[in-house]
């Protein structure tokens, strides 16, 4: 009802939460006296309607780094302000998932917490936050503290949910140009104290980019009609019936789930080992002083810092600013890199931030980790994926977080890690011995291909979590799918797990070596008509347009491995050490070993999703009976 009104725009960093230092002359610095009239409103004021698009940006620092993070009065609070964030942690925390939390240091979550907070606590009163922003905070295990602190702080929370997954299960347009999902919301607090649960309300807009924004403009509140029930953490996103809920999640059944290794620098992983032995020498061959820089110094690992050893018995390292030109790493060992991209990695605790010791002292000959996405969505391809060697934290599609299953918590593969009572219960209910092995092979054939995210394609974009898996009665199908999954956890390994009886090598490629490559190549091609891959002067066939498209969750498996090799390697640099490259190409046996991966994951996929077909028309046993994990089960093994 304004008619005449003055509207007040003012410049000022929305976070920022400082007193007032004083009256500033207008005319001299008209910026500054803006932010002296925008710290005055922020001091005294209240704003009833905060509206807008925040950044989303998640915080990236390495550690160590000085200076003040972002988040202003959000993330550090002021003298008589406690952080706002904190709104968002304690419910994690008290619920015991205080390990999820990092990605809650995002731009959009701290602007979500301060709107929140000045348009319904200052003083406590009616407002109105309508905001679109990445939509991660809906669903997932990571962003349940930002859902609580919306149920708190609004009586109703309007959802229009726009989609826009570049990478998900099931891609579609975004209204903006990014591949991240975004959403409106609309939070209104009616009262001045809030009373009963919050009503959250749910729309989903689906189309293309122009379907969506048509829709938009049409779109009222009276369409919106759909109302989730839950509190607290819960998920904003209405869950469908399906009885895919009904089954076990993944990390039901290894329910020791652990982050993978995480360097912090680029240089100790490469494509061969005497490549990793050159940049080592180099290492230490530089002037103590110089190799700060070259070892890309962290506030975690810095030249003169002497950790445990990492592949021993905890003996305490030298520094490597002591270190003698003569003296080696700890060690160099194959590493799992990438989906199905095995390079070699100096394992050595003085050049890892995050190593995950617990995964290096379980590694051994009958090892096999279980790697895929349980706080992000699932996207195309296999659900499942899995290495014989210690996986990096972005394993199984460039995107890390608590994703790794070890299948045994020890290095001799006497110790599974699986549910107390799990393998005895599923051997009555079978009539047969089912060991760690065969649970991990069942496992493996129904997410091992693609056809477990085709089949279930609309459960898996409803919300991000552990994949649930459908656990059959049938004696004969159990069989036919451990069957299939050795097979497939052969292929994966390399060859290195799940042999079968007298066939030591896994089978030849079907591509050949039509041109060799010379040198090392600056750059690849594929042609689908003549179906052959262009690796620099090399030529290699054939090659199918499907085992070049392979994913993982938008990972394109074939195109990562060969970007890691070129003369150039992709990605970024982390130190000049990181220019010591190959001069000769020695990747042709492990390439055509790949591509013999990769089609044969692609030809046995018809029978997989055959058999998964079976198994979900057959008698399935519900999550409710079977034995769920105890905290001391997740929790690492003690050495």
């Amino acid at each position: 009802g304004v008619d005449d009104g003055d509207p007040k725009i003012l410049l000022t960093d929305t976070l920022d939460h400082t007193p007032r230092q004083g009256q500033l002359q207008t005319m001299s610095n008209p910026v500054a006296a803006e932010g002296e009239r925008a710290a005055e409103l922020k001091e005294f004021e209240r704003f009833s309607i905060v509206l807008g698009n925040p950044p989303y940006d998640r915080e990236e620092r390495e550690a160590g780094a000085v200076g003040k993070r972002k988040g202003g009065v959000v993330r550090h609070g002021v003298p008589g302000i406690d952080p706002l964030l904190n709104a968002v942690t304690r419910p994690m925390k008290d619920a015991g998932l205080g390990i999820h939390l990092k990605n809650v240091y995002n731009d959009y979550v701290y602007f979500w917490c301060w709107a929140a907070w000045q348009a319904t606590r200052l003083p406590a009163g009616p407002g109105v936050v309508a905001f679109i922003t990445a939509a991660s905070y809906l669903d997932g295990v990571s962003m349940g503290g930002v859902r609580h602190m919306l149920r708190q702080a609004f009586d109703e929370l309007w959802i229009i949910d726009l989609g826009g997954e570049g990478r998900g299960a099931q891609k579609e347009e975004n209204v903006f140009d990014i591949q991240t999902p975004v959403a409106i919301a609309v939070g209104i607090r009616t009262q001045t104290e809030r009373s009963g649960d919050c009503t959250v309300y749910y729309h989903r807009v689906e189309g293309t980019r122009g379907q969506k924004l048509a829709a938009l403009n049409v779109l009222s509140l009276n369409d919106v009609t759909e109302q989730n029930t839950g509190t607290g953490l819960d998920d904003l996103t209405p869950r469908s019936d399906a009885a895919y809920y009904n089954w076990p999640q993944v990390t039901e059944l290894f329910p020791w789930i652990h982050s993978g290794c995480q360097l912090k620098r680029t240089w100790p992983i490469a494509e061969s080992k005497s490549l990793l032995e050159r940049r080592w020498r180099e290492l230490v061959m530089t002037v103590p002083r110089l190799r700060g820089e070259m070892a890309k110094e962290t506030g975690f690992r810095h030249v003169g810092a002497t950790p445990k050893s990492l592949l021993t018995n905890n003996n305490v390292l030298p520094s490597l600013s002591s270190l003698d030109r003569d003296d080696d790493p700890e060690g160099i060992e194959r590493y799992g890199y990438r989906s199905l991209d095995r390079q070699w990695v100096i394992a050595d605790h003085r050049l890892a931030d995050r190593a995950r010791p617990e995964l290096w002292q379980a590694r051994g000959p009958r090892q096999v980790f279980l790697t895929t996405l349980t706080s992000t969505k699932l996207g195309r391809g296999p659900a499942l994926i899995v290495s014989p060697y210690v996986p990096d934290l972005d394993h199984f599609s460039g995107r890390g977080a608590k994703n790794v299953m070890p299948l045994y918590r020890d290095s001799s593969g006497q110790a599974p890690n699986v549910t107390d009572g799990l393998l005895e219960s599923l051997s009555q209910k079978l009539g047969t011995v089912v060991t760690a092995e065969d649970l991990l092979a069942y496992v493996y054939a129904l997410g091992g291909t693609s056809a477990f995210s085709e089949c279930l394609a609309d459960e898996l974009a409803e919300g991000a979590g552990p994949v649930h898996l459908p656990i059959t009665t049938d004696a004969d199908l159990f069989h036919q799918a451990v069957e299939l999954g050795r097979d497939l956890l052969w292929h994966h390994t390399w060859g290195e797990r799940f042999a079968p009886t007298g066939q030591p090598q896994l089978p030849a490629s079907l591509a050949q070596v039509v041109a060799p490559v010379e040198a090392m190549p600056e750059q690849f091609a594929f042609d689908p008509d003549s179906q052959t891959l262009t690796v620099g002067t090399g030529i290699f066939g054939p090659v199918t347009p499907e085992v070049w498209e392979f994913e993982v969750s938008g990972l394109k498996v074939l195109r990562s491995w060969l970007g890691y090799r070129m003369k150039t390697r992709k990605g970024r640099k982390s130190s000049p050490l990181d220019d010591i490259r190959p001069t000769q190409w020695t990747q042709t046996d492990e390439l055509l070993r790949l591509l013999a991966i990769l089609h044969h994951t692609l030809q046995v996929t018809s029978i997989a999703a055959k058999l998964l077909d079976d198994i979900l028309t057959s008698p399935l046993v519900p999550a409710t009976a079977l034995p769920t994990p105890i905290p001391a089960q997740r929790k690492p093994p003690r050495h």
